[in-house]
């Protein structure tokens, strides 16, 4: 029993002895975080995006196509026109890829995406 009641003490000991190390190195597991999401500033009215490679688009106009810009990669995908509003994307043969409803924000690849109707 009395060796019972050192050990208790010293193990006692050791683990606030490694949860202070813990704490000061920084490096627990509840101090981590993921790096945000990429931001992309969409104004009303507009659907945007951004391909890894940094090109970007921007558009308001209805019921005309727009051959985006160079787009490769994974990137951000806002539709921030009025509630509802139906944005179109489509591959080099102009067959629809997806639609995006506003309000939509979400990462897609845009590598095979060439041509949008923003609404």
């Amino acid at each position: 029993m009395r060796l019972r009641k050192l050990v208790m003490p010293l193990l006692a000991a050791g683990t606030l002895v490694g949860g202070s190390l813990i704490g000061a190195s920084g490096s627990s597991a509840a101090e981590r975080t993921v790096p945000p999401k990429p931001q992309l500033d969409c104004p009303y009215y507009s659907v945007c995006g951004q391909a890894a490679n940094g090109s970007s688009f921007q558009y308001t106009t209805c019921n005309f196509e727009f051959q985006l810009p160079n787009l490769v990669g994974s990137g951000p995908l806002v539709n921030n026109q009025t509630p509802g509003t139906v944005a179109r994307f489509y591959d080099k043969n102009r067959r629809l890829l997806f639609t995006s409803t506003a309000y939509d924000s979400r990462t897609v690849n845009w590598t095979p995406v060439w041509y949008v109707r923003a609404c």
